[in-house]
């Protein structure tokens, strides 16, 4: 029998977030950014980024999902997300979503939905109103999900500073206090 959970990251799963963050972007990005980038993803290099982030270095929040293998007695890293205080006041959110991401096989189970509002949770937790993230344009399939969700398409934007540009949209929620833990 398989069960999914989601957990704080440690770092510990910095390796393992790292090959779901290149599996996903080759699963998801194929048709929406120039193959050279999709080829040029690298699961050692995404390690040191996520090694650095779940050691402190950046104030992130970082969850995973796990695929629970009750008769094989395994456990297995299929998706993850990641917040923070927002990066650039054009977001027009006081908190960020940095990354969400879902192998395919993982995805359209109600998964991404609970991943994202303990993301959104965690935010409110640490005093955020609102909170934003970044989508391709050109990602239809990802924009009506965050629609459906609740969030609103705000500001555009061209990213120019990574292997290609890309072009993007801001998605927002206005008020997570729907979202944090109550007080015990």
């Amino acid at each position: 029998m398989n069960e999914v959970r989601i957990r704080a990251a440690n770092p510990a799963d910095a390796q393992e977030i790292a090959r779901v963050h290149v599996e996903a972007w080759r699963e998801s990005y194929r048709a929406l950014v120039p193959e050279h980038v999709i080829e040029a993803l690298s699961v050692d290099r995404n390690t040191g980024m996520w090694t650095a982030i779940l050691a402190g270095g950046v104030s992130s929040v970082v969850h995973v999902v796990e695929r629970l293998d009750i008769a094989a007695d395994g456990v297995e890293l299929v998706g993850f997300g990641s917040a923070r205080d927002a990066r650039s006041p054009d977001l027009g959110a006081s908190g960020e979503i940095t990354a969400i991401y879902l192998l395919e096989s993982f995805k359209r189970r109600g998964i991404g939905r609970m991943l994202l509002k303990g993301l959104f949770g965690a935010l409110a937790e640490r005093g955020h109103r609102s909170a934003g993230l970044w989508v391709l344009a050109d990602n239809h399939g990802t924009r009506r999900f965050y629609e459906a969700l609740g969030g609103r398409p705000g500001s555009p934007r061209l990213v120019t500073d990574g292997p290609a540009d890309m072009h993007e949209i801001a998605y927002v929620w206005d008020d997570l206090s729907g979202f944090a833990r109550p007080s015990e």
